[in-house]
């Protein structure tokens, strides 16, 4: 079962290619998004300046889940890629709501957040050796 099956009850909105969804650094609306059309681009500022593809996120995945969970600005850049997209929105109320009445939406959604986690430190650190081995380089 994924998260998008938690969801049917949820407010949606339609995208085009380029939209932007949120920016890294923006202040959070109270929202995570569950995506039921259309593929997303998620994007880090790279200590550079420069913007890492960091992922892209298809139907049935979701993104703004630790914003929501931590009030904490966006940690990331979402944007569409794909023609158009459609999500769905899930409030702050909406969501306290659902965690209290099913445990196990909130499990799937620890589990994935968990795992979101994981991925992106190991693609954190990989970009590291990457600057690394860079900055060796340029040293010689």
């Amino acid at each position: 079962m994924n998260i998008l099956e938690f969801m049917q009850n949820i407010s949606t909105q339609v995208y085009l290619r380029g939209d932007v969804i949120f920016k890294e650094g923006d202040p959070h609306d109270g929202s995570m998004y569950c995506i039921m059309s259309g593929m997303f681009a998620v994007t880090k500022r790279m200590p550079d300046g420069s913007q890492e593809v960091i992922k892209g996120l298809g139907p049935g995945e979701f993104f703004g889940e630790l914003s929501l969970i931590t009030r904490r600005p966006r940690a990331m850049t979402i944007s569409v890629v794909s023609a158009n997209a459609r999500v769905g929105i899930l409030r702050h109320d909406q969501f306290e709501k659902l965690a209290k009445i099913n445990t196990h939406f909130l499990f799937q959604l620890t589990k994935s957040t968990v795992e979101k986690l994981h991925r992106a430190e190991a693609r954190l650190a990989e970009l590291d050796k990457m600057i690394e081995e860079i900055q060796k380089e340029e040293a010689k």
